[in-house]
């Protein structure tokens, strides 16, 4: 029996650095991908922090619990690891790949250069070969993904 593998006709790029605002992001790609089209979770490492395996082994872990999140959508995965500078490995990776989408989410960094998206997403935005889609973190959310409550003063 032979297995015909059809290439899909998109790819939209998604990436990773773990946290509930790059979750957030991933969750609203699946709910966004065409049936036609591959979503490719990307975690870019830091290329000179430790062992390769053994970061491999963690990331393939986070990876683990993704997957049962996006069982739910039906969409086509695949996850992929990369090393170096993230902001240039995202637009490098999206090129090498033909992505037609770039999905990412931004913790918004609090210096004022950076009010709105941080860093890597404002890389990537400028310089990626495809359209960006940055979903900022809800106001009030913290990156533990719990929701920050302003506490009432009591007036006395």
């Amino acid at each position: 029996m032979t297995t015909n593998h059809v290439k899909p006709s998109k790819i939209m790029l998604c990436p990773v650095d773990f946290s509930p605002s790059s979750e957030r992001a991933l969750l609203y790609a699946a709910e966004h991908c065409p049936a036609d089209a591959e979503l490719i979770v990307l975690y870019v490492g830091d290329a000179g922090n430790g062992d390769r395996g053994t970061m491999l082994r963690e990331h393939l872990h986070q990876f683990s619990s993704y997957s049962d999140l996006l069982s739910a959508y039906g969409c086509r995965v695949r996850f992929a690891v990369e090393y170096g500078s993230p902001g240039a490995t995202i637009i490098e990776y999206a090129s090498k790949t033909g992505a037609a989408m770039i999905v990412l989410g931004s913790h918004g960094a609090s210096n004022l250069g950076r009010l709105l998206v941080g860093s890597t997403a404002e890389s990537v935005m400028r310089h990626a070969p495809c359209p960006v889609l940055v979903l900022r973190s809800p106001e009030g959310v913290n990156e533990t993904g719990t929701v920050q409550r302003k506490q009432k003063e009591a007036i006395l």
